[in-house]
């Protein structure tokens, strides 16, 4: 296997079952979403690999009884998704802009914190330590993907390619000090060393120090039926009751929470040391209460959540076929992994689909893992121009088809799936 983000040895096992919650432990579990076995969101195939056995995992999300958090259980083999990763968070213009208004509140609300070691933890290209940096921090990125680390390194941002865990925390601290700030964006939800990564966030925060993290938002994805934000390396949906929990089990408190819109909504969540002197502000109360009104510590919220995916299946692939009947041709924008999720779990392969949009050269030239739909530049879009474009990066719906007004303009239609399927004309 090349770089572990090709097709798998046949003889190494890739993912494992749990039968315990993540965050407490406990066994009680139910799963209230399945979509099915499907190949890893970004593990893009070469021409070569696609005569290949194609590795798959089931896709299934359970509910803890006891601490209320959404988890997959059936977890694929964090080398195998990271070590080599093709996502690279620069590419969109739109995180670029959000990372450097994330650097300048952070730099407000906490100046001298800010003044000494920022450190992010998962920092994939070096896109929030950028403006940290610009800003007069001195930075440290960490992360596994050996290949992104390379790059933030030649850019000027120091990265050391691994997973960051408390075993690594003294070496650390011996070279660099303690953190005044760490950060860590979407990171929590693509682990299960929960544990080992709190325990060295405690130890490597100075003592007045902030830990901020942002993670999808559980109540976002329920409301606006995101079930396509479900894949493999997205393994823990979260809340702010389980994180309160998981944050009390390590001697850390959530001191603030902040509603953003990347990712189809997310939260921004300020911590800090449990026996520090900052006060808990009033959202993270409001936060608890209306998750309490909206029902997600009760099953029945999520079995009702999971009878609309089947429907968005239906009408979509309905839509789609019939379009097809009338000789139109159709194409996709944003290789993302929801979009692998959408096109795996919707079987919407190359016979429909003739080809995909994006941005980032590390996917172009490449295929969709499960559907093999070819990843083109989209330059493309113009010189093979269809007749309606699905917008598989949902999120950024405006901002494409504001890009893209010129298609459009000449009659062409766009296609939103989520959260349910529409055409724009």
């Amino acid at each position: 296997m090349s770089k572990n983000m090709g097709l798998p040895r046949q003889r190494k096992r890739l993912y494992k079952k749990s039968n315990k919650c993540l965050i407490c432990g406990s066994k009680k579990l139910t799963r209230y979403l399945s979509l099915g076995n499907a190949a890893p969101a970004n593990s893009y195939l070469t021409k070569l690999q696609l005569k290949q056995k194609e590795f798959k995992a089931p896709l299934e999300v359970y509910f803890c009884h006891n601490c209320h958090l959404a988890q997959l259980l059936h977890i694929v083999d964090r080398d195998y998704i990271f070590s080599n990763y093709a996502y690279f968070s620069s590419t969109s213009p739109m995180l670029v802009k959000h990372f450097e208004e994330y650097a300048k509140e952070v730099f407000q609300r906490y100046p001298a914190q800010s003044k000494q070691l920022v450190v992010d933890i998962g920092s994939n290209d070096g896109v929030l330590l950028k403006p940290f940096k610009k800003l007069g921090a001195r930075v440290l990125g960490i992360d596994p993907a050996k290949n992104i680390a390379q790059i933030a390194n030649k850019q000027g941002i120091k990265t050391i390619a691994d997973f960051f865990s408390k075993n690594k925390v003294a070496k650390l601290i011996k070279k660099y000090g303690k953190a005044g700030i760490i950060t860590s964006n979407n990171t929590l939800a693509h682990t299960d060393a929960l544990h080992d990564i709190l325990d060295g966030v405690k130890e490597l925060l100075d003592e007045k120090g902030i830990f901020i993290f942002e993670v999808q938002y559980l109540l976002d994805l329920l409301n606006h039926n995101e079930f396509d934000n479900t894949y493999h390396e997205h393994i823990c949906f979260y809340a702010t009751r389980p994180l309160t929990y998981l944050l009390k089990m390590h001697g850390l408190k959530i001191i603030n929470i902040i509603h953003t819109d990347t990712h189809g909504g997310g939260i921004m969540v300020f911590a800090s040391h449990s026996r520090s002197s900052l006060t808990i502000a009033k959202a993270v109360n409001e936060f608890l209460e209306n998750e309490k009104r909206f029902g997600l510590d009760k099953l029945s919220t999520y079995k009702k959540f999971a009878k609309r995916p089947p429907i968005v299946k239906k009408q979509l692939t309905r839509m789609l076929l019939n379009l097809k009947k009338k000789g139109k041709k159709i194409v996709a924008y944003g290789a993302s992994a929801k979009a692998t999720t959408l096109l795996q779990y919707c079987n919407i392969s190359s016979d429909i689909v003739e080809y995909i949009t994006d941005s980032a050269p590390s996917k172009q030239g490449k295929f969709t893992p499960g559907t093999h739909i070819p990843i083109v530049t989209p330059h493309t879009l113009k010189t093979k121009t269809p007749d309606y474009i699905i917008i598989t990066a949902w999120n950024y719906a405006d901002n494409i088809m504001e890009k893209e007004k010129w298609f459009k303009e000449g009659g062409g239609k766009f296609i939103i799936p989520i959260p349910q399927p529409r055409i724009v004309d």
